[in-house]
């Protein structure tokens, strides 16, 4: 088995970076929000403020524009950036006499902002503040696991966020009301933190055949604690793929492949011969999710279990392979894959090999050379595999929490790390395996 902490796509700099924050304020006039419906105060001189204050320095990102008017209504604002018009989106009270705009504002910015009131009687009162935000700030930065922008997945595949920096608990529901899932056709999900640096989000239910969905994440100017603020905003989509269905009995030794997104719904494909992990090394159970593919994974027992019965090339768990066709189903090492030497290659009864009803691999999932070659080019990433008749169960700890968390769970939002329901099998790897590669694994 290897151990995979993590497929980060790094979201490019260019989306987050303070050079990406500035054309979110193109040159123009500010604008109010269509839904407003000013009207005339007609009562005492009018006046009108702006916040933050003239001469202010030292402003957060996250500082919201106030306009507010007495005795009269807001007929314009003018907004200006390091000496250039911007446009900004307002929020304007249905009286007409409070605009805000709380978008988020650029690092090292001089804004002035100029407003315009105006009573019944046409008098016009104008005030004008210029301000300065804070100079020195740490980034935020955000990267996504497993999926590409226009990527079509499988019907399990969560949306996994991580940041550079732990998230202090009470910044968590900041960042999280910053992000926006859209599917189309809608349904429900939540985002959950499985830990300070991790919130991930899942639907209710399996993702629909045929969904489009969306995640805009809205976090120029959101606080993210201990100095770190989002500098930009970016926007990733991918597409839901044909409804798969793989489900893993390690009692039974068979793994069998649906056309559909449950064992009553979907149409049965194909039943399959295989060997699971043996006692000592057994293969976790639970609703896992295809993560990648790679032709070939270098398999090496002793970075992963580093013990004399592991290390010893004449050991009883010694192995140093190359395993072909490989299905990841972990990031903690777990894989579908081709097990020539245990199934043989045309799909013989892995009990034929082995005395039946002897699961005898180190955790991985065995098939014949022809079901895994029939398996890696029919699956997707994103497909759900269940695995039944393990006594040990994935957890967050092995990278699988997002099917295992019950969805009441998963919508109050997590905060703290949770308990660890098993111990990590094996010595964490650094990247996804390309082809070809090597990897600690375990077949």
């Amino acid at each position: 088995m290897t151990r995979h902490s993590s497929w980060p796509v790094i979201l490019g700099t260019a989306c987050i970076a303070l050079a990406a924050c500035s054309p979110s304020h193109p040159a123009a006039t500010a604008t109010p929000s269509p839904h407003a419906s000013p009207r005339v105060v007609d009562a005492g001189p009018p006046s009108v403020t702006v916040s933050p204050a003239d001469g202010s320095t030292g402003v957060g990102l996250d500082a919201a524009l106030q306009v507010a008017a007495v005795n009269a209504t807001v007929s314009s604002v003018s907004v200006q950036e390091n000496g250039t018009p911007a446009t900004l989106t307002w929020t304007v009270a249905q009286s007409g006499a409070d605009w805000s705009y709380a978008g988020g504002l650029d690092v090292g910015a001089s804004y002035t902002v100029t407003a315009t009131a105006v009573n019944a009687a046409g008098g016009e009162t104008v005030a004008t503040s210029s301000f300065q935000t804070i100079t020195s700030v740490k980034r935020l930065l955000t990267s996504v696991e497993s999926l590409t922008n226009g990527e079509t997945v499988g019907i399990g595949m969560p949306i996994e966020l991580q940041f550079n920096t732990p998230i202090p608990t009470a910044d968590q529901q900041g960042i999280v009301d910053h992000l926006a899932v859209v599917s189309n056709p809608p349904q429900p999900g939540g985002w959950y933190w499985y830990d300070s640096r991790d919130v991930h989000y899942r639907p209710e239910n399996f993702w629909q055949s045929g969904t489009q969905v969306t995640v805009d994440a809205d976090l120029n100017g959101v606080d993210a604690g201990n100095g770190y603020w989002g500098l930009g905003n970016w926007t990733l989509s991918f597409d839901i793929g044909p409804a798969h269905l793989t489900v893993v009995n390690t009692q039974t030794r068979q793994m069998q492949v649906y056309d559909g997104d449950s064992t009553s719904a979907g149409t049965l494909l194909d039943t399959w011969s295989t060997n699971t992990g043996k006692p000592g090394f057994l293969t976790i159970g639970g609703t896992l999710v295809v993560l990648y593919h790679a032709p070939v994974v270098k398999m090496q027992s002793c970075p992963t279990f580093e013990t004399p019965a592991a290390c010893d090339p004449g050991g009883s768990e010694y192995y140093n392979e190359d395993v072909y066709y490989d299905t990841a189903v972990s990031s903690d090492g777990y894989y579908i894959h081709a097990a020539p030497w245990a199934c043989g290659y045309s799909g013989e009864d892995c009990n034929l090999v082995y005395p039946y009803g002897q699961n005898t691999s180190h955790g991985c999932i065995n098939l014949s050379q022809d079901n895994a070659v029939t398996y890696y080019n029919w699956s997707q990433v994103g497909d759900p595999v269940e695995v039944v008749g393990s006594t040990l169960e994935a957890s967050y700890s092995d990278g699988e929490g997002d099917w295992q968390t019950p969805y009441a769970q998963m919508v109050q939002g997590g905060a703290d790390v949770p308990a660890s329901a098993t111990a990590p099998a094996s010595a964490p790897s650094s990247s996804t395996p390309a082809p070809s590669a090597t990897a600690i694994a375990g077949p």
